[in-house]
């Protein structure tokens, strides 16, 4: 479905990824639980491009589940925050805020992809990599000013005019807390969650 110039939003996918159409390349932002592989599969073969690159925003299951599927199936770059690589490999799991979330993530683990990427060595020209931790330690959002654009992953979302993060599922509330505030603050911007509706920041 398409929101913007450039910027389409795959659906059926349980936590929303997005295409953005930047500077001749097919940016895939995160890849939902392992089922939503072949729905994002499925809109880029309808569309008849590949994904040349995905950013993921943070490692829990419903944004890399579909990694390794689409690794195998178009052979993207993957871009991992630097503090999660580990994570998205198999060789460490992400540090869960008990509960709810440690069952969850329990019983639904991604399979490990090789072969990805630290964003720190990411250089695409105009894409603002934005440190927005707390929901996990390397949660992270990508800001395209030239789209007035950022995605933010988990780190906010907004609800009956409120804007806030999941506090089941967010790791250290402080960090996330002003991550939120970061993002509040680029007054104007729309913002395209992970969860729920595109807003504009007030």
């Amino acid at each position: 479905m398409k929101l913007d110039d450039g910027i389409f939003l795959i659906d059926g996918t349980m936590a929303n990824c997005y295409l953005v159409q930047y500077q001749g390349k097919n940016i895939l932002i995160d890849a939902g639980m392992k089922g939503s592989a072949k729905k994002i599969i499925s809109f880029f073969n309808e569309m008849k491009i590949k994904p040349d690159v995905v950013l993921i925003t943070h490692t829990h299951v419903d944004h890399i589940g579909g990694l390794k599927d689409i690794r195998e199936e178009f052979n993207p770059e993957i871009y991992v925050p630097d503090r999660e690589v580990n994570v998205a490999k198999g060789l460490e799991k992400v540090p869960s805020a008990g509960g709810l979330a440690s069952l969850i993530g329990g019983l639904s683990k991604p399979k490990p992809v090789e072969n990805v990427v630290p964003l720190s060595k990411m250089k695409i020209e105009g894409v603002e990599i934005v440190d927005t931790a707390g929901h996990t330690p390397g949660s992270t959002s990508y800001r395209f000013p030239s789209l007035n654009a950022i995605f933010v992953g988990d780190a906010v979302q907004e609800h009956n005019g409120r804007y806030e993060f999941n506090k089941s599922f967010t790791l250290d509330h402080k960090k996330a807390q002003e991550s939120l505030d970061k993002i509040l603050g680029m007054h104007g911007t729309f913002a395209y969650p992970g969860h729920g509706s595109r807003f504009r920041i007030p």
